[in-house]
């Protein structure tokens, strides 16, 4: 079965346009929320957390309530659908809060999402609560306890779960006598950087408008997939080889569920991978159970005729790329833009973020190489930054 080769008009096609009976109305609605007790913390308590992790600033000096929510938004298709989230907001009088959002790198594990799991991104939640704004944390569709997969790479759902996830921050905040709203401040790390690019820009053009883009942190990003990440990839620059190709196989699963390119996995992956690589990114796999089902190598899975499609896409996979894969294209950021990345990498390689930078072209873009070190690393050394960056807009 060979790949699909089909234009832009023939996406459209593929993937539908809900009509606006099928569109959700009630987007961003409330469904539910729970108090998570152990992250009910006094400002002791969240220095006590936040600490040992390495991301603590002196200007958290709030204390936090958080809360898992469950809210409406729309799927790939634009048909209802819900999705879930971490919220976080600071014990202050202030009747009136500025949002944070916080988007999550990659995964594919749904009890992973902020919402359910204790690790790691709970920490940047209760970070920008701490010094002082409503702190939103989506999960994404299909992670956490949203049904369905995850639609990885994919913008306009990345985009729309955030906002409405932003909206239900407002609505839960309105329960008890507070208001969110104006002035965001956006950042995210890996496929949340990616997002937060997306988002940044959705917002500058009015998504909605309780919500104004502030300020956008960006953390080591593969903002330039088909450019740089992927070729990247695919010549070993990504380390191990190993996580290369659990994203490559990822983003084709993923991507062939909206978009259809392939009808057999043999048009994409070798034997004996074929008829197995999709059922790893079920949502129900941890990522170790996910990279045992994979070989040690793109190559070794990979068809030739789809690793030259990664790096020349054409049809499907090309008109794909065009609408998911622009994220510091077609826009100019009008608020102040901090990125961060580290040279030192070995997953979102350093030359994504510069390309990025170059792309932009805005007048107030920084980007700060945090060092030679890995891409968790990356990140904890540079969140620091991004927090007290927002304290300072505050």
């Amino acid at each position: 079965m060979k790949l699909a080769k089909f234009g832009a008009i023939a996406l459209l096609v593929v993937v539908g346009v809900a009509t606006p009976a099928e569109a959700a109305s009630d987007r961003g609605a409330l469904l539910h929320s729970d108090t998570i007790a152990e992250l009910a913390l006094e400002p002791q308590g969240v220095k006590d957390f936040l600490t040992p992790i390495g991301v603590y600033v002196p200007q958290a000096q709030h204390g936090v309530d958080s809360y898992r929510i469950t809210y409406r938004t729309v799927d790939v298709r634009g048909r209802r659908t819900t999705a879930s989230a971490f919220v976080v907001l600071p014990r202050t009088n202030e009747r009136r809060l500025r949002p944070a959002v916080w988007l999550h790198g990659t995964q594919s594990f749904r009890k992973d999402a902020p919402s359910v799991s204790d690790c790691c991104d709970r920490a940047a939640g209760v970070l920008f609560a701490s010094i002082g704004y409503a702190a939103t944390v989506p999960d994404y569709l299909g992670l956490g306890t949203g049904p369905g997969n995850h639609p990885y790479f994919h913008q306009s759902t990345m985009v729309s779960a955030s906002v409405d996830a932003m909206r239900a921050t407002r609505q839960l905040a309105r329960q008890q006598g507070r208001d969110v709203g104006g002035r965001t401040m956006v950042s995210g790390f890996s496929q949340g950087a990616n997002g937060s690019f997306m988002l940044a820009r959705a917002l500058q053009r009015g998504a909605d408008r309780h919500f104004q883009l502030g300020a956008l942190a960006p953390i080591s990003g593969a903002y330039e997939l088909f450019n740089t990440e992927w070729p990247a990839a695919l010549d070993g620059k990504v380390q191990p080889p190993k996580i290369a190709t659990y994203y490559l196989a990822y983003i084709t699963v993923a991507w062939n569920r909206i978009y259809h390119f392939y009808d057999n996995e043999s048009a994409v992956f070798k034997t004996p991978y074929a008829g197995t690589v999709e059922g790893l990114f079920d949502g129900e796999h941890t990522i170790d159970e996910s990279m045992e089902g994979l070989p040690d190598s793109p190559a070794d899975l990979l068809q030739a005729s789809y690793i030259e499609q990664l790096r020349h896409p054409t049809g499907l996979l090309k008109a794909a790329a065009l609408i998911n894969d622009d994220v510091c294209l077609h826009w100019r950021p009008a608020v102040a833009v901090r990125m961060y990345a580290a040279h030192g990498d070995p997953e979102a390689v350093y030359a994504n973020s510069e390309q990025c930078k170059k792309s932009l072209g805005g007048t107030d873009v920084t980007l700060t190489d945090v060092g030679d070190v890995d891409h968790i690393t990356s990140l904890v050394l540079s969140i620091p930054h991004v927090a007290t960056w927002f304290a300072d807009q505050r």
